[in-house]
């Protein structure tokens, strides 16, 4: 088996970002009542509408998943141990896989079986949540990975 890497992460992240959206709608379209064949029909109708576009809420995920991207090449670069970047990656990812998980769980419920779009301030859970908490996240998420790597005192 092939070593984990920090590509292998961020990689593994982005995929994870992209399906996440669709994945959600489809398990709220489907437990709130709707038909496969409808759940089917919507996923395809919100992939092409202009609000609330199931592949722009994927891709602002990826705002704070490129944030950590440029620090984990700068801490690279200048005082980071390669094995230690695997460790940090995962720190980050996490936090921004698991705010998009539950934005998506925020607002699908609402939006679904009815297919109305909800008034103000539903739907500001997409941009507020990869633009404020995700990056928060990472925050917190690097500094629990600093924490595990921390050598013990003997």
């Amino acid at each position: 088996m092939k070593s984990l890497t920090a590509i292998k992460v961020f990689a593994l992240g982005a995929v994870m970002l992209l399906l996440i959206p669709p994945v959600i709608f489809s398990l709220v379209a489907l437990t709130s009542g709707m038909a496969f064949s409808e759940t089917v029909s919507a996923v395809v109708d919100q992939y092409q509408s202009d609000r609330v576009n199931l592949l722009v809420s994927g891709l602002l995920s990826f705002f704070p998943l490129l944030l950590l991207a440029v620090v984990l090449l700068i801490a690279r670069r200048f005082a980071m141990q390669a094995e230690n970047t695997v460790v940090y990656a995962i720190g980050g990812v996490l936090p921004i896989v698991l705010v998009t998980i539950f934005v998506n769980f925020e607002y699908w419920p609402v939006f679904l079986p009815d297919r109305v779009y909800p008034g103000f301030p539903h739907g500001l859970e997409f941009v507020i949540g990869p633009l404020a908490f995700a990056p928060a996240g990472v925050l917190l998420g690097l500094a629990i990975a600093w924490l595990s790597l921390r050598k013990k005192p003997s």
